[in-house]
């Protein structure tokens, strides 16, 4: 009895060594397959930098709405940065680059203010909680935008990100964001705009507005020469003179809060 026995259990032992190697290749193969098939898409090396920047944003938690704002801009900002020096690594067309070193210039010099207004202090969670609509609107934007080439896949991502810029900065000001905090909210929901305008016409194959773009950073200065150009344009000076200085003292805080608005 006991040899039928011994027998049998080799004989099985052999069956499933067997049975285990044959599964083994069958896993590999499949690991394999799903290696291939999971290969980085060569127009998109962005994938690692923009999940890191949501992670790094969502995490951003400061004392209060104002402070959260400034947080996660720095890291919203970051974020681009670190797309358009990968950009420039993959030996775009030239406006693209030059895109990718505007954004670096300009959203470098916007993370040094911003470091600035960072509040000491405990951090509020809540306080974090009405950014999170955009925040997850803007990555779910940005995760999906592809394009024909690197260059392309760049901008659609780009114009993802200044929206994502535009709506937190909006949520901020709706949320009641005061002070120097408040003025900077302003000012990059404006400029994040503009990033967004300048993306969608390059997208339509319009050249790169290199003059235009440093221009519309200050656009209190757009409101000033409107009333100086209408006493030229009358020809009655004197009784223009008291009406040209009233508007253009009335165009500057007008003029803000119709940006305000946008």
């Amino acid at each position: 009895m006991k040899k039928p026995l011994a027998t049998s259990l080799a004989i099985g032992a052999g069956l499933l060594v067997s049975a285990c190697g044959s599964g083994g290749d069958a896993t590999d193969q499949q690991v394999g397959a799903a290696v291939t098939s999971e290969a980085p898409d060569p127009n998109n090396p962005f994938a690692v930098a923009e999940t890191q920047m949501n992670e790094r944003t969502m995490a951003a938690v400061g004392t209060d709405v104002g402070d959260s704002w400034v947080r996660k801009m720095i890291e919203h900002h970051q974020g681009a940065i670190e797309m358009s020096r990968i950009v420039l690594q993959q030996n775009p067309p030239a406006a693209i680059a030059q895109m990718a070193q505007d954004t670096i210039d300009k959203q470098s010099e916007e993370v040094e203010d911003l470091r600035k207004l960072v509040a000491g202090g405990t951090p509020d969670p809540g306080s974090a909680e009405v950014f999170r609509a955009s925040m997850a609107s803007m990555q779910q934007a940005m995760m999906s935008a592809t394009g024909a080439d690197v260059g392309e896949t760049f901008m659609r991502k780009m114009l993802a990100h200044h929206r994502g810029g535009v709506a937190m900065s909006e949520a901020a000001l709706d949320a009641g964001a005061s002070g120097a905090v408040r003025t900077n909210a302003v000012k990059t929901r404006d400029g994040q705009q503009r990033e967004a305008d300048m993306t969608e016409a390059m997208l339509r194959g319009e050249p790169m507005p290199a003059a235009g773009t440093p221009a519309a950073v200050t656009p209190a200065a757009s409101p000033e020469p409107a009333p100086s150009a209408r006493p030229s344009a009358t020809t009655r000076p004197r009784a223009q003179a008291p009406a040209t200085g009233t508007p253009a003292e009335a165009a500057g805080p007008h003029a803000g809060h119709t940006m305000t608005g946008q």
